[in-house]
């Protein structure tokens, strides 16, 4: 065949869309082949972010375990509520840290324990050291569509205040000696105010447990990507670095 100017132009035409489509299908590849993580800003040192990146101790897990695993991670940050709606509905998305429940059993993926958290009462007068005491109280303050909300509201709570945001915990706290929030004991502080330069909290004893969880929804594609990148998380929920972060975080 003869190669004239437009059958040139043709084959540079052609050989320039199969490059381009060699290198879109690369991205493509590379985007899906790794872990997808979603949950609600954890400030504190937990889940935030910082200069445009997502840093804390939830992200030095996750990057250890990309790192032992070889398979990249992102992350994305809304609302709890949003986050939980969103790995339900999704086939790829990750959420954490979240709790095993009967209402969640048949709706989510259960993917691997991450870590145990001890739940107290926090508040600014004395310590409300169980369940009896905290009915007593004019306010419970806990997080809107949590586990915590359902575990004290199965226990009969009718004083519960449901919040959003930190603002929202400080101000009622600060606003009445006869309130308490229910959170992780060894986390409250760092959560709220770690400098305690607005509010100091007095903890109260343990009054329950919940193992947290990394969790996928119902729909939850799994690939050997996902299941290698599972495989380290797993090894490291055994040496228990998750709770060494976390507990790094909150001196």
């Amino acid at each position: 065949m003869i190669l004239n100017r437009e059958n040139l132009n043709c084959i540079v035409v052609l050989f320039l869309f199969v490059l381009s489509a060699i290198g879109f299908s690369t991205t493509a590849y590379s985007a899906d082949n790794g872990v997808h993580l979603i949950s609600a800003e954890m400030p504190g040192g937990q889940f935030e972010k910082k200069d445009g990146k997502y840093v804390g101790a939830y992200v030095d897990f996750f990057t250890q375990a990309s790192k032992l695993s070889g398979i990249p991670v992102d992350y994305r940050m809304v609302p709890w509520t949003r986050a939980v709606k969103e790995t339900e509905s999704s086939n790829n998305y990750l959420i954490f840290p979240f709790t095993r429940t009967e209402e969640r059993e048949s709706l989510f993926t259960w993917i691997s324990p991450l870590n145990k958290d001890q739940m107290c009462f926090a508040s600014t007068r004395t310590s409300v050291n169980n369940l009896e005491q905290a009915r007593k109280l004019k306010r419970v303050l806990v997080w809107r569509g949590t586990s915590q909300q359902a575990y004290l509201e199965k226990q009969g709570f009718h004083n519960l205040v449901k919040v959003d945001d930190t603002d929202q915990i400080i101000r009622i706290i600060k606003a009445t000696t006869d309130a308490a929030w229910y959170f992780i004991c060894d986390q409250a502080q760092s959560f709220l105010d770690p400098n305690k330069s607005d509010i100091n909290l007095k903890l109260g004893s343990v009054v329950a447990e919940e193992v947290i969880w990394l969790a996928g929804g119902k729909a939850l594609k799994q690939t050997a990507e996902l299941n290698k990148y599972v495989e380290a998380v797993k090894v490291l929920e055994k040496e228990k670095l998750l709770k060494r972060l976390l507990a790094e975080v909150a001196k």
